[in-house]
């Protein structure tokens, strides 16, 4: 019996130990599809940020039927163009630009041309918001798992009490 204890012991001690200790980031997801390109065609998703940061803007081209050639992509707000991901040039190309933002609305624009016999391809837009908060640091999980452990090993190892029944004596 003790020895099953403590093997299982062992094997969550050494479970725990390889538990990530590294800070959270709360990246948030805004925009991640692929879009059907018919000759020349453009795209557009609006962006609600509440808090400063970062938004990452990533395009790249899916090897189907025709490629997708001169993606381009930008960045404005109602008052005009914040910047600009000029991906250039010819070919299939796969690439990201990180912007710095303050709270407002946004709108993220993209487009290519799907050159070839079918002028049919796919481009793919990703778009992921990064707040300025500095990054939250997790607990030591491990050592909050190991002192529970204990507890219910104790818990456990107790006999269960036992109340005496009426009109039985104890």
């Amino acid at each position: 019996m003790k020895a099953k204890s403590f093997v299982a012991g062992l094997l969550l001690t050494l479970g725990a130990g390889v538990l990530p200790l590294a800070a959270a980031r709360a990246d948030m997801v805004m925009y991640d599809q692929s879009n059907f390109v018919s000759g020349q065609q453009a795209f557009t998703q609006t962006l609600n940020i509440t808090t400063p940061g970062t938004l990452t803007l990533t395009l790249s081209g899916v090897p189907w039927l025709d490629a997708v050639t001169d993606m381009n992509g930008f960045l404005t707000t109602a008052s005009g163009l914040i910047a600009a991901v000029d991906q250039g040039g010819g070919g299939t190309f796969s690439g990201s630009e990180t912007f710095n933002v303050g709270a407002g609305t946004f709108y993220a624009h993209w487009f290519g041309d799907a050159q070839g016999s079918n002028d049919l391809g796919v481009l793919c837009a990703k778009i992921v918001f990064t707040p300025n908060a500095p990054a939250v640091a997790l607990p030591a999980s491990w050592l909050l798992l190991l002192s529970g452990l204990v507890v219910m090993a104790r818990l456990k190892r107790r006999p269960p009490e036992r109340k005496p029944m009426d009109g039985v004596p104890a």
